[in-house]
């Protein structure tokens, strides 16, 4: 095997795992930090697959700068819940491990590439069981940073019924997750 050839397989691996983030509609700035690829460069791929396979192939790529919201994510029951299964997905995806403190990071031996990779894989089981829900790849970029980086998000388990769920960092905690408190008064799961 040649030196170069272990090059060019680096990156082919960064050039696929950006076209399926441009299919799953990411921002340029999005790819760029998971794949390492150039602004200019991830722009030339997208104008050349959109010339290969024509403008139908790919959807419009959003503008502009990436959400960076936290209370998109707990602002309905709805979004709570599948903030709470993104976020579960990624710890079985290995992308969130817990520490001594109860918080959440991304393991060190994964590279950029690798996380990447590992995020468009637990969003595309998110679609497969939620396919009507609200978050888009950027969204989930961004639950995957304030969990893991930020820390404006944690992980953390109801004391009624022991499930897990997404609360905001800063907020009072009643020690009740959003499934026991939602469920009529007297019911029993």
């Amino acid at each position: 095997m040649r030196v170069t050839q272990s090059r060019y397989a680096g990156e082919l691996n960064r050039f696929e795992l950006a076209m399926r983030m441009l299919r799953l509609q990411a921002r340029t700035g999005t790819i760029a930090r998971y794949t390492g690829l150039s602004n200019d460069r991830i722009r030339k791929a997208y104008a050349n697959y959109v010339l290969e396979h024509g403008h139908n192939k790919l959807p419009r790529r959003k503008r502009g700068r990436p959400p960076s919201r936290i209370g998109r994510f707990l602002s309905t029951p709805q979004r709570l819940s599948e903030s709470t299964v993104l976020a579960t997905l990624f710890m079985h995806a290995g992308l969130l491990v817990r520490d001594e403190r109860s918080r959440c990071h991304v393991p060190r031996n994964l590279t950029r590439l690798m996380i990447g990779r590992r995020l468009c894989d637990a969003y595309d089981m998110y679609r497969t069981l939620i396919p009507q829900g609200h978050i888009n790849l950027e969204v989930a970029a961004m639950l995957l940073r304030a969990i893991s980086e930020t820390q404006d998000l944690i992980m953390t388990f109801c004391g009624g019924c022991q499930a897990v769920y997404v609360q905001d960092a800063y907020a009072l905690d009643y020690g009740r997750g959003p499934c026991c408190d939602w469920a009529p008064r007297g019911a029993q799961y």
